[in-house]
């Protein structure tokens, strides 16, 4: 009996160790499965409608059609870099004390008071409800111009305020206007405008765009200088100190509507030019809108294995006028399509494509590239073979990729 006992026990442990066993082993399994289903991880992103440019680097030099203003000593400039003058206009004055350019800016700081004051003054009538809608609009581009840092457009937007507010504050009832404040202002304003009578001054010969000395490119280039550069030698000139003007010239007036661009690259730069008339011209940090512009000669020098490009371009403003020798970018080409990153192609049996999640499946789409560069793919939504669509899911990474794989 003992003996069968025994035996009985034996054959029950052994059970218990092999269920145990076939238990642990189960558990195993679906801890691994559990892993291999939640530790995949995908990222993906979205495909989105964007434009991309074929841009290409071009150092050279701007030149305008341009006559010298000539003047010298401390200046008081009456015009803006960039404003259009005509014969006549009086472009600066010439200081012979340091406390004039103060009385200068008294007097124009006055004469913006005066002049907001006296509109402020035109509000008899006006509606309450328009009064209040521009003072609301008024603020809310002061606003923009402090949120966006446009420190340009600030002295404005403040004018522009202040006028709304005083409108209001006349048609409530607020103020009963600014006529007395006005006739000491006025008087203010005689007194700084009698200062600086009879000083001289400098007025423009011509028509054109005027541009200061301190704004202007400090060049004695002429046109025909760098017309008759080859590449080698406008290379050269690009790596050498641009002479300065002398200190009598006060400025210059722009009197073309279009501009030169001398720039030079290497041969395989130059090969991209190949065919092409129209491009665009920006200067990264001066002019940041890119520029219809004109491919007027593309001179290839063999020898030093360089190529003299020359742009044309017939947009004139401040900016443009304060350009001299810059590092442009010049765009060859702009594309519109689907952007999707490159981190997403795949090779398979020789096709190129993405792979798309649709729910918890993956799908592997071909794709048509009308551009790419170093991060992203531009592909052609109204090619036949693109089977990429506006606002799929792209898998940018993840593991054990296949078409109709779980995700």
């Amino acid at each position: 009996m003992d003996h069968r006992d025994r035996g009985r026990r034996a054959a029950v442990r052994a059970a218990l160790v092999m269920g145990g066993m076939l238990l642990a082993l189960a558990a195993v399994y679906i801890v691994l499965q559990l892993y291999a289903i939640l530790g995949r991880t995908y990222q993906t992103e979205t495909a989105i409608s964007a434009s991309m440019e074929d841009t290409v680097p071009l150092s050279g030099i701007a030149m305008f059609d341009a006559v010298p203003v000539s003047g010298g000593g401390s200046l008081g400039y009456l015009v803006e870099d960039g404003e259009r003058v005509t014969e006549g206009t009086v472009l600066a004055e010439i200081y012979t004390d340091p406390a004039q350019s103060t009385q200068r800016e008294e007097l124009d700081r006055l004469d913006r008071i005066i002049d907001l004051l006296t509109k402020s003054e035109n509000s008899v009538g006006s509606d309450l409800t328009l009064l209040t809608a521009q003072t609301r609009t008024a603020l809310l581009n002061l606003l923009d111009q402090l949120d966006t840092a446009s420190y340009t457009g600030m002295s404005d937007a403040i004018d522009e305020f202040l006028l709304a507010q005083n409108r209001l504050q006349i048609s409530t009832g607020q103020s009963s206007g600014f006529a007395a404040t006005l006739a000491d202002l006025q008087t203010q304003r005689d007194a700084a405008a009698a200062a600086l009578e009879g000083l001289q001054t400098i007025t423009a010969d011509r028509n054109g765009y005027f541009i200061s000395t301190a704004a202007a490119l400090p060049l004695d280039l002429t046109e025909d200088t760098l017309k008759s550069d080859t590449a080698a030698a406008l290379s050269e000139r690009l790596q050498q100190e641009i002479p300065t003007t002398g200190s009598d010239l006060a400025g210059r007036i722009v009197t073309g509507f279009s501009w030169r661009f001398y720039g030079v690259c290497d041969l395989d730069t130059a090969a991209r030019f190949d065919g092409v008339t129209s491009v665009k011209i920006r200067v990264p940090g001066k002019q940041d809108e890119a520029l219809d512009a004109t491919v007027t000669e593309v001179a290839a020098d063999e020898t030093a294995g360089l190529a003299k490009i020359t742009l044309e371009c017939r947009t004139i403003n401040a900016d443009v006028l304060r350009l001299g020798r810059e590092d442009a970018e010049i765009v060859l080409n702009t594309y519109e399509g689907i952007r999707v990153s490159k981190r997403a192609m795949h090779i398979v049996d020789g096709e190129r494509g993405v792979y798309v999640k649709y729910g918890s499946l993956q799908r592997f789409r071909r794709i048509v590239v009308l551009f790419e560069d170093e991060k992203y793919l531009l592909l052609d939504p109204e090619a036949e073979d693109n089977e990429v669509r506006l606002y799929d899911e792209i898998i940018v990474e993840g593991p054990n990729l296949q078409d109709g794989g779980l995700v």
